[in-house]
């Protein structure tokens, strides 16, 4: 069994964390993991406050070591911190690694995967 912990870092759920479990949540292989997140309840990150967020609006992806972010062509897209332009951040295209601690943006909610122990 494998955890995810996600904390959220602005917006109405400001300092809220999330665990998932690969036994409970999401759909789980051998080689992936798999979490919906959106706006809708029955994703596994449900953003239910942030009406910027799609109801479907992209996935997480555990393969080869790594966590992945998915837009799913959302209509106000999804965000990934850039390191370079602390005011120009990244728009998701296709599939792109996320690493720990890094920030990442659905609609108007900044998140990050926290570091495992």
């Amino acid at each position: 069994m494998e955890t995810l912990t996600i904390m959220v870092m602005s917006g109405v759920d400001d300092g809220t964390t999330m665990v998932l479990r690969s036994d409970t949540d999401g759909d789980f292989s051998e080689d992936a993991w798999l979490l919906t997140v959106g706006r809708k309840d029955t994703n596994d990150v449900c953003l239910r406050n942030d009406t910027f967020v799609s109801r479907f609006h992209g996935k997480l992806i555990r393969r080869s070591g790594g966590w992945w972010l998915e837009d799913k062509d959302s209509t106000n897209g999804s965000f990934v911190e850039d390191d370079d332009d602390f005011f120009a951040d990244e728009r998701v295209k296709g599939l792109i690694p996320i690493e720990p601690m890094q920030l990442f943006r659905l609609g108007r909610t900044w998140l990050r995967i926290q570091a495992s122990d």
